[in-house]
């Protein structure tokens, strides 16, 4: 047996990369002890796995903060030989080992990070390697022995073997990550009082004879006396409106006698009807009330106000009738401040409200360049872009099924053009594809022209959709300032994921 001690770090000694080595040399048996997975961690192994002709087993911990519903499910597309413990009880399941069995030889491999993005491929992270030379018989015995301890665990009664219905099992007991276990109820007033909660007792009816115990006393009625008790009320403002109403009546009185007056009896021979005449001295007497309620209100309103006329064809202002506006100015000296680089291309950004229907435009930031030199062609799309933004795909309609490697794949032929931005160097390929297989969690657009490309970490890819089957494709480096503009672009978080995508 081997023993190497490897330190991942600054890029270099990657576990994530062993791992891809394993699953290149294509073993015959794959075991996997997780007692953290996360899916960040799942989706690098999912990578790996969906090639593997592998038996692959899971021996994995489960809890609320990191594994969900979506995670399991595509952990049994991979493998029914699956087994999990909850680590929301007091003692937690902790491991990471991963063993790759071959014909003649196996790895062992003992990481000490959980199974994490970060964990596998970035952090400071020291892990182990064991190889078994199975030709000897020594070692080879060796290997089963250790081999058989650990698969002994799944044994125990706190771990359980893991389907469809467990997985519904678990969401309901809120074993897992769901939205459902936040539901919490708010206290009450008197919860928060300090007041106890208990339920009041049912009122009890009262028989005749206990209400006759109640009202029925042989106390004295206590008397009140009302001798002492003032009950003078102030007239006086009543008197002073009565007052002013007798005033006011008298007043109308004699001005309606002082024009009784001023028609005589002459005036009323000319008139035809006495209630002609009569009905003339009401109306003068009216028009005169309302000639000094108008007076009143000049005091209060513009004459011009009561003059104005509308004009049917004319447009009314509201804002200028309803609001009034300054006679002087304010200007407050400001010092014109300089906008940066950033800002100015964020002031030419607009965002708008997108039909998903009608996107041209998808951008989105690189994973790490793939180890695989076969890998190296594809350009992987998580499969819920494709479900949000169909039209821009099409594989549903116009994709054809296609078996390759005894596996369903949708593949769907396309034209692309591809343009390396920083050297301007544009390559063409009228053979590319786009491709799902059945059960993948993602999309690839496949092309050679991508091997062409050198790209790292981050770098953005702005694929354009110029008809139904051409697709133009550039890849901006982040060191280029037209990174900066379609950075801005790039406003949404991939699941599990620190990478973002953007639509126009």
């Amino acid at each position: 047996m081997q023993l190497n001690l490897i330190v991942q770090k600054n890029e270099e000694n990657k576990f994530a990369d062993k791992l891809a080595e394993c699953f290149n040399k294509n073993p015959k048996k794959a075991y996997f002890f997780f007692g953290e997975l996360k899916d960040s961690g799942f989706r690098i192994l999912e990578d790996y796995l969906i090639d593997s002709k592998a038996k692959s087993s899971f021996i994995i911990g489960i809890d609320k903060k990191n594994t969900t519903k979506l995670l399991l499910e595509n952990i049994l597309e991979y493998s029914k030989d699956v087994y999990y413990y909850s680590n929301n009880a007091m003692r937690e399941f902790n491991s990471n080992i991963c063993i790759f069995e071959y014909t003649n030889e196996a790895y062992l491999y003992i990481c000490t990070a959980n199974m994490s993005e970060n964990g596998i491929a970035e952090d400071l992270t020291i892990y182990s390697e064991y190889i078994y030379d199975l030709k000897n018989k020594e070692e080879k015995a060796s290997y089963k022995e250790q081999l058989k301890n650990i698969l002994k665990v799944t044994e125990s009664e706190e771990f359980h073997k893991l389907d469809k219905v467990e997985i519904d099992k678990l969401v309901e007991e809120k074993e897992i990550f769901t939205t459902r276990q936040y539901n919490h109820s708010v206290k009450s007033i008197s919860e928060f009082l300090g007041k106890s909660t208990a339920p009041a007792e049912p009122k009890k009816e009262m028989s005749r004879q206990e209400i006759d115990d109640v009202y029925v006393q042989d106390k004295e009625i206590p008397k009140v006396d009302l001798s002492d008790i003032s009950l003078d009320i102030d007239m006086s403002s009543l008197e002073e409106m009565e007052n002013v109403a007798r005033e006011t009546k008298k007043e109308s009185e004699t001005k309606k006698k002082e024009l009784d007056v001023t028609y005589n009896e002459n005036d009323f021979n000319q008139m035809a009807n006495l209630e002609e005449v009569k009905e003339l001295i009401d109306n003068s007497f009216e028009k005169e009330q309302e000639q000094e309620v108008l007076d009143k209100n000049n005091e209060l309103y513009d004459e011009s106000m009561l003059n104005d006329e509308f004009d049917d064809d004319e447009t009314i202002d509201l804002n200028e009738m309803l609001f009034s506006k300054a006679d002087v100015k304010l200007e407050v000296p400001t010092k014109p401040k300089k906008k940066k680089v950033e800002e100015e291309i964020e002031d030419k950004v607009q965002v708008k409200k997108l039909n998903l229907n009608n996107i041209s435009n998808f951008i989105f930031e690189l994973p790490a360049r793939p180890q695989r030199e076969e890998d190296c062609n594809l350009l992987k799309i998580p499969n819920y872009i494709r479900t949000m933004i169909p039209e821009f795909f099409e594989l549903n309609d116009k994709a054809k099924n296609v078996e390759i490697n005894g596996s369903m794949y949708k593949v769907r032929k396309i034209k692309i053009e591809t343009v390396d931005v920083k050297t301007g160097i544009k390559y063409t390929d009228r053979e590319a594809k786009i491709m799902l297989k059945a059960g993948q969690t993602y999309l690839t657009f496949s092309s050679d022209t991508f091997k062409n490309i050198i790209y790292a970490e981050n770098d953005i890819v702005r694929m354009i959709k110029l008809a139904n089957d051409i697709y133009h494709i550039e890849f901006i480096s982040s060191d280029m300032e037209e990174y900066k503009l379609w950075d801005k672009i790039c406003t949404q978080n991939f699941k599990s994921s620190t990478r973002k995508y953007g639509m126009m």
